[in-house]
């Protein structure tokens, strides 16, 4: 199975409003091409949150137009950007659980994909309260058949301490939920921090990509209070492949001017 993960789009509500020096309409307009130019045969498109920079209903609408050439299945997450009323309004496959958070459990071929709501709204950091781990538990108990997870922030700290202040502010219930079940996690899908990072966490692989328009810096030292480094590192997406034996996670840049050659 091939899937594709975009995260941290930033959207304006114009379509000719500049984000740090690119245009993040024209950025996902590029990601759509070379969707089309190289991965359309993926079967599912992650979107793992910030989709919109100020959850402006103009956004998603232009996010819904940007993804329709795409022959895949799209899913859409919130992040702290976002609002849930209007992923719910332009993704009509977009469902909330019983209490209100927009996560859903979808089969695949390989196992479940458990796409989770991190959202705390109006703040930059990332919640996983009780209501949200009794549907977790719920999900992951339902089913004995591998699992990959999704989420916007990160349940753990990375070491880029700008960022760091601003992931999933307590893990703790999120950590004892999944505990239980980790033989069966074969990976987590994060998005907000705007860098293609890899590693584990409780022995669980984990994943992050770069956004479509702007990154972070790869500061390991530097917190000036709520400011965050950014940088012109190249835009890009992820590309992974899954079979029973492994996960593979590309991270396919753009951006890159610099000519092609065989080795």
């Amino acid at each position: 199975m091939k899937i594709l993960q975009l995260s941290d789009l930033h959207l304006p509500d114009s379509p000719e409003r500049e984000l740090f020096g690119r245009r993040p309409l024209t950025q996902l307009h590029a990601v759509v091409d070379d969707i089309l130019a190289h991965h359309a045969d993926a079967e599912l498109c992650l979107l793992t949150g910030d989709l919109a920079d100020s959850g402006a209903d103009a956004a998603y609408a232009a996010l819904a137009e940007a993804l329709r050439p795409l022959p895949m299945r799209i899913q859409v997450l919130p992040g702290n950007h976002d609002r849930r009323a209007g992923l719910l309004r332009y993704f009509p496959n977009a469902t909330c659980d019983n209490a209100g958070f927009l996560q859903t459990a979808i089969e695949t071929p390989v196992g479940r994909f458990l796409l989770l709501d991190t959202l705390e709204a109006g703040a930059p950091w990332g919640s996983y309260c009780t209501e949200r781990c009794r549907w977790l538990a719920e999900q992951l108990s339902t089913s004995t058949v591998p699992i990959w997870l999704a989420m916007h922030h990160p349940p753990f700290k990375v070491g880029i301490p700008s960022m760091d202040q601003y992931a999933l502010l307590d893990a703790t219930d999120f950590r004892a939920t999944l505990l239980p079940h980790r033989a069966r996690i074969r990976h987590l899908f994060f998005g907000h921090l705007h860098r293609p990072i890899g590693g584990s966490w409780m022995g669980i692989p984990i994943s992050c990509t770069a956004s479509p328009n702007h990154q972070v810096a790869l500061d390991l030292h530097t917190l000036r209070g709520e400011a965050v480094p950014g940088c012109g590192e190249p835009a890009g997406y992820a590309v992974i492949l899954i079979n029973d034996e492994h996960t593979v996670v590309h991270h396919r840049m753009l951006n890159d001017d610099a000519p092609a050659f065989w080795l």
